[in-house]
């Protein structure tokens, strides 16, 4: 390779100014020659500097700093995005911070830029079929097998994919390709047991696990996967055997913990599910969205939850969040000397918002509004202080100013029940039932398992005459939450005080709920599709 030389022919070579011309020609050309080697300097400068920062995440999280490693390997791939294994590391990190769908999305990068990966394929192939990217996961393990035909994670893996589709037989043949290469493949014995509880053989099923216990020793896989067949069961005595093994098998595992504790109560076991609910709130790696289903699990066994002498761990242990969230609903539950003692040692700026709920939970709105209209200075999003405002100015007669942020809470922060009910009861006190009404419905729409929300407002309807829309507010709860014991008791006792021929459906469905030991999957929510995840039996034909 050389450079092009100045052309003889060009006339501007032949003219007085020809010097000029080759000077200028040699100028331009050494100009760009410098920006070449610029641009390659920079290049080389980047691929350096991602690679320090990738050589910094693989030792963040070889230590165990997930944090810190995820924001060096996002370094390292903001400078080099079509470096492959930059995006497998980061993988690897978002499956230690425990994010399925973060580690599915950077493997399906990885893979589009090496798509004969194995660790690609095989986690694209896994992460896929659980996060519900079934399409993606199906090519990935269609992908290991033309290269390994009698792979046994695929195998399995394409054995799940049948099961989703109903193709029950056609999984059982993937079964049976597993074991016949090694009658000891834990997956494929699991995969062999759903397959018989899918069929409705859940007995069948305890067998072919009870042969592999037999040469085998227990796992968390297949504890896991009988807890689930006693689920199918209604079989309290099996899965109460089974959680106590996995507190041994899988001590860690706080999913495990909260199943637990929902399961205590309806065992009618209130002691052990309250010792389960401090424990998970008492724990400084409870993350937040499992720090708001325990707390679902206690609004949801009220009368027999924690009570104040037993708080004391959450206070001594648990997160800021942990505390704060406790703390909000000991206040909603007249128990604000109890949320206080929650709360000591914490800053007056990260307690504050709290403390003006505790004045307005106390009739003091005064001091309420004067905290909150404090912290929303600081932050006119929060949500806590938003609500406490609106309910300092309807306790002050003051709806009109009330609404505005009620409304703002519930735009922000959808989940928080008491902002949709504070801008409805704004409304009907501005006599605008037409709004209310409508606010009502958009909050019952965002939390349509919400106990609270839909109590309200069927006590709400009733007072205003309207029985038969209250009665199917209640009706649509147990719908939305056919395991949710509270549902089915506003349904029994609406039933019951307004004589309606509703009330042998509602105790039948009570009766049924008192045994389906789970939570509610979120409506709308497919049932996991992974090995261990809930089974949902139903006839396959």
């Amino acid at each position: 390779m050389h450079l092009i030389g100045p052309d003889p022919s060009n006339p501007l070579l032949r003219t007085r100014g020809g010097k000029d011309g080759r000077r200028l020609f040699h100028l331009v050309a050494c100009w760009l020659l410098l920006l070449a080697c610029a641009a390659a300097l920079g290049a080389c400068s980047r691929s350096e500097a991602a690679a320090r920062d990738a050589a910094r995440a693989q030792a963040l999280l070889d230590q165990r700093r997930v944090a810190e490693a995820r924001l060096a390997i996002r370094k390292a791939i903001a400078a080099r995005d079509d470096e492959p294994q930059y995006h497998i590391l980061r993988g690897r990190i978002e499956m230690a911070a425990n994010s399925i769908p973060g580690a599915f999305d950077a493997y399906s990068d990885a893979m589009s830029l090496d798509p004969a990966n194995r660790e690609a394929l095989q986690a694209v192939s896994q992460l896929g079929l659980q996060t519900g990217h079934l399409r993606e996961s199906l090519e990935a393990t269609e992908a290991i097998l033309s290269l390994s035909p009698d792979e046994p994670g695929a195998l399995l893996i394409r054995g799940l994919h049948a099961i989703v589709r109903s193709r029950l037989a056609e999984a059982d043949g993937y079964a049976d390709r597993i074991l016949a290469r090694n009658p000891g493949d834990e997956g494929g014995v699991i995969l062999k047991a759903r397959i018989a509880v899918r069929r409705g053989a859940p007995q069948e099923a305890l067998a072919v696990l009870a042969d592999y216990d037999a040469v085998r020793a227990d796992t968390a896989a297949v504890a896991m996967t009988r807890l689930e067949i006693y689920r199918v069961m209604r079989d309290a005595a099996g899965m109460r055997e089974q959680f106590a093994r996995l507190r041994k098998l899988a001590p860690d595992n706080s999913d495990l913990r909260l199943d637990e504790a929902d399961f205590a109560f309806k065992d009618k076991r209130p002691r052990d599910g309250r010792a389960l609910i401090v424990a998970l709130l008492a724990d400084p790696k409870t993350g937040a969205d499992q720090i708001a289903a325990t707390l679902g699990i206690w609004r949801e066994y009220a009368a027999e939850g924690p009570d104040d002498a037993s708080l004391a761990p959450i206070a001594a242990t648990g997160s800021t969040a942990a505390r704060l969230a406790t703390a909000e609903l000991l206040a909603r539950q007249e128990r604000t000397a109890a949320a206080r003692r929650l709360l000591a040692g914490l800053d007056a700026a990260t307690r504050m918002a709290h403390d003006a709920l505790f004045a307005a939970r106390e009739g003091r709105p005064d001091e309420a509004l004067r905290l909150a209209d404090k912290v929303l200075a600081r932050d006119e999003t929060h949500c806590l202080a938003l609500t406490v405002r609106a309910d300092s100015l309807l306790q002050q007669g003051k709806p009109d100013a009330a609404l505005r942020p009620a409304q703002f809470a519930a735009s922000q922060c959808p989940t928080q029940v008491e902002a949709w009910m504070l801008a409805a009861t704004a409304y009907a006190r501005r006599a605008d039932m037409e709004n209310a009404r409508r606010i009502w419905r958009q909050g019952i729409s965002a939390n349509p398992q919400n106990l609270v929300i839909s109590g309200a407002y069927a006590a709400w309807l009733s007072s205003d005459g309207k029985d038969r829309e209250a009665l199917a507010v209640a009706r649509r709860l147990t719908r939305e939450a056919p395991a949710l014991l509270g549902g089915w008791r506003l349904y029994r006792d609406m039933c019951a005080r307004l004589r309606q021929d509703c009330l042998r459906d509602a105790e039948t469905g009570l009766a049924n709920a008192a045994t389906i030991y789970g939570i509610d999957l979120p409506p709308g929510q497919a049932p996991p599709n992974g090995l261990f995840g809930r089974i949902i039996a139903r006839d396959d034909g």
